[in-house]
């Protein structure tokens, strides 16, 4: 073994007893019927194995040291977790009777490779200690067949996890599982280098093959192999966590999007809020979904409250030169602040009416105008929604709607606007900062 094996293995090593404790602990909870989850808890252990009994140079030999049964031990540990690499694969992809069936058969078929191997080198050590000196392959025929069938288990092992793995992937609609598989049929695929590289140093030696330049390379693939294989198989376990932890800062970043809008509303109209409400973004760490449910419903209830403002149709500016979406965006953020700007009616006074023209102009994005600057924007509904119309309800105002089909849709409508409205009152953008 080289140096940089050292350092390589023992880390790699590392890694598969983490994943090992990692799903160790739901089958110590009550999941030990659950077959996938032991044979991937055993793949990882038999990984684990495999890298930990190769890290020691003074157990292992050089690499042309005198191989032993140690060594064969060593590489046992990599059936091993092929073979549970395969059952587990098995029990994903048929139902629980059937799988069963067919691990029992991939198992009795598996079990041919180790004991061939055993058989192999009972033999050549026969002829003498084995030795990774292949100059002359007649000179040790049981170690190279015992090579050969290693090597040949290996590839036919990576092969069929890769392909299975890549075939699964297209057929589940979980994100995970599906990121999951690919993951570990990319270090499957890796893998393949390791053979690869062995092959060269048992049959390509006697042509002018030097095992030493490409000793590293084929051990670092393996455990980069090995590595990509911990995360692939452990992704559905660990990525729910990933997805919301990216959900939560989504969810943060736009609460504070939306605080430019929703502090001039707060100011024009201080009851929108709840008593309790500070305001402030650190106190959104805690329930964050509920404060930014809170912070759309106060948006909301803000551009209910500008019905009672003045219009000021010159205040307001033409919708910006972007997508049709972004212009509608910019066209509610502009009525909204004409109508801050613009202060509220005093009780009973005739609000300022808006022509049409200046309507047509950019202020009606989303429908008629309806009382104002105020009504052309949050009090219709998001991009391509139209505003009821004050005949048909009596002089009374459009309604409130939400921007999109759902919640996740209505505030990023809503982030487009504020984001807006920022740029149209800097000064309301800093502080919200």
């Amino acid at each position: 073994m080289t140096g940089i094996t050292h350092i390589r293995y023992p880390i790699a090593a590392l890694a598969c007893w983490i994943a090992f404790a990692y799903t160790l602990v739901p089958l110590l909870r009550g999941h030990r019927r659950n077959a996938g989850l032991t044979a991937l808890c055993v793949s990882f252990g038999c990984q684990g194995m495999y890298l930990a009994m190769s890290s020691p140079a003074r157990w292992t030999g050089t690499l042309f040291g005198t191989i032993t049964w140690y060594n064969v031990s060593v590489q046992l540990w990599i059936i091993a977790v092929l073979a549970s690499q395969q059952i587990l694969l098995i029990h994903w992809m048929y139902p629980r009777d059937e799988a069963r069936v067919r691990a029992r058969r991939r198992l009795l078929l598996l079990a041919v490779v180790p004991v061939t191997m055993a058989v192999l080198f009972f033999l050549a050590t026969l002829q003498g200690p084995p030795r990774n000196v292949f100059k002359h392959l007649g000179d040790q025929p049981f170690f190279v067949a015992y090579q050969a069938a290693y090597l040949t288990a290996f590839v036919v092992g990576k092969v069929l996890v890769a392909r299975a793995c890549w075939h699964f992937a297209k057929l589940t609609d979980h994100a995970w599982v599906r990121r999951g598989l690919r993951i570990a049929a990319a270090g499957a695929a890796v893998e393949l280098v390791y053979p690869a590289g062995r092959y060269a140093d048992v049959f390509l030696t006697q042509y002018g093959w030097n095992p030493l330049q490409w000793s590293d390379v084929s051990r670092t693939t393996l455990t980069i192999g090995m590595v990509l294989n911990i995360v692939g198989w452990t992704a559905p376990l660990w990525g729910p966590r990933v997805s919301a932890a990216r959900g939560w800062l989504s969810d943060y970043r736009s609460y504070r999007l939306l605080r430019p809008l929703w502090l001039a509303l707060h100011q024009a109209h201080p009851e929108i809020s709840l008593p309790s409400s500070t305001g402030s973004d650190l106190s959104a760490l805690y329930d964050l979904r509920f404060h930014l449910h809170r912070r759309v419903i106060e948006i909301r209830d803000g551009c209910l409250a500008l019905r009672g403002h003045h219009g000021v149709p010159g205040a307001v500016p033409a919708p910006g030169q972007g997508a049709a979406e972004q212009r509608h965006a910019e066209a509610e953020a502009a009525h909204i602040a004409a109508a801050l700007a613009a202060g509220p009616r005093a009780p009973g006074q005739v609000p300022v009416p808006v022509p049409d023209g200046d309507a047509a102009d950019g202020l009606a994005v989303g429908g008629p105008a309806v009382d104002g600057a105020a009504t052309g924007g949050l009090l219709m509904d998001g991009p391509g929604s139209a505003a009821q119309d004050p005949a048909e309800s009596g002089g009374a105002p459009a309604s409130v709607a939400v921007g999109g089909p759902d919640f996740s849709a209505d505030v990023a409508w809503l982030v487009k606007v504020s984001r807006a409205f920022a740029r149209l009152r800097p000064a309301t953008a800093r502080a919200g900062q």
